[in-house]
C-alpha cells in the first residue's frame, strides 16, 4: 500500500524530471567524451596521442607570422609541415572512416593554423560552403581554448546544442549539413587548426575561389 510518504516522494522526483526536461530541452549541452549525431557533426577529445599532440604544441603562435582577419589570425601551413604528416597520417585516416564516410580522404586544401583573440567577434550562424561535387567534412582540432567560447549548432530535429572544445579534441562538421556558429571568446584566446577530409577529387568554383584567397595570404 502506498502511504503519503511514498507519494511524496515521487511527486519529488517527477518535479525533477520536469525541472531538467525545461532546462535542456532548448539548449542541450553535450559532455560525454565521443558524441556521434551522424555523420553530419563528430566531437571526439583526446584525439591525437600524447607524443603527436605535444609536437602541434609546438607550431609558431608568434602573431606577426599571420595574417590579421576582422576576427581572426590566420596561417596556412606549408605542405612540407609535419602537420600534414599527423592528420593526413593513415592511422588518423582510418580512425576517422568508421564515424564519417568510408570514402574519406585527405584533401590538397591548406591547413590552417587560426588564432582567435579576445575581441573577435566569433563566427555567425552558417553552413559550410561546398568545395567539391560531393560534401567535404570540415575538421576543427582545438590547440588550446583559454576562452569562454562555444561551438553551437542545430540538428535536424530543430534542437540547439553546445559545446566548449576541449584541447586535443576534434569537431568535425560536414559541408551543407548543420547550421553552426561559434561564440566571442570574452576571456581569452583559442587556438585551433582547421583541415579538410574529402570524398571527393572533384572541386568545384568555390574551391578555386578559396585557394585562389589563400595563394593571395601565401
Amino acid at each position: 500500500m502506498i502511504n503519503k510518504k511514498n507519494i511524496c516522494f515521487l511527486i519529488l522526483i517527477l518535479l525533477v524530471v520536469l525541472l531538467l526536461f525545461y532546462l535542456l530541452k532548448d539548449d542541450k549541452v553535450i559532455t560525454n567524451d565521443k558524441v556521434i549525431t551522424n555523420d553530419k557533426l563528430v566531437y571526439i577529445e583526446n584525439f591525437l596521442d600524447e607524443k603527436d599532440f605535444h609536437k602541434i604544441l609546438k607550431l609558431d603562435t608568434d602573431k606577426n607570422t599571420f595574417l590579421k582577419e576582422s576576427f581572426r589570425y590566420i596561417k596556412p601551413l606549408k605542405k612540407d609541415s609535419y602537420v600534414y604528416d599527423i592528420f593526413y597520417s593513415q592511422k588518423i585516416i582510418n580512425q576517422l572512416k568508421p564515424l564519417l564516410s568510408e570514402k574519406i580522404k585527405n584533401s590538397d586544401f591548406p591547413i590552417e593554423h587560426r588564432i582567435y583573440p579576445i575581441d573577435s567577434e566569433g563566427m555567425k550562424q552558417h553552413r559550410d560552403t561546398l568545395l567539391y561535387d560531393k560534401p567535404q567534412y570540415e575538421a576543427i582540432f582545438t590547440i588550446r581554448n583559454k576562452s569562454s567560447s562555444y561551438t553551437k549548432w542545430i540538428d535536424d530535429d530543430g534542437k540547439l546544442h553546445k559545446k566548449w572544445t576541449k584541447p586535443n579534441s576534434m569537431l568535425i562538421v560536414k559541408a551543407l549539413g548543420y547550421q553552426h556558429s561559434v561564440t566571442p571568446p570574452k576571456t581569452g584566446e583559442r587556438e585551433i587548426l582547421k583541415m579538410i577530409y574529402t570524398q571527393s577529387d572533384n572541386p568545384n568554383d568555390n574551391y578555386y575561389r578559396e585557394m585562389n584567397r589563400f595563394n593571395n595570404i601565401v
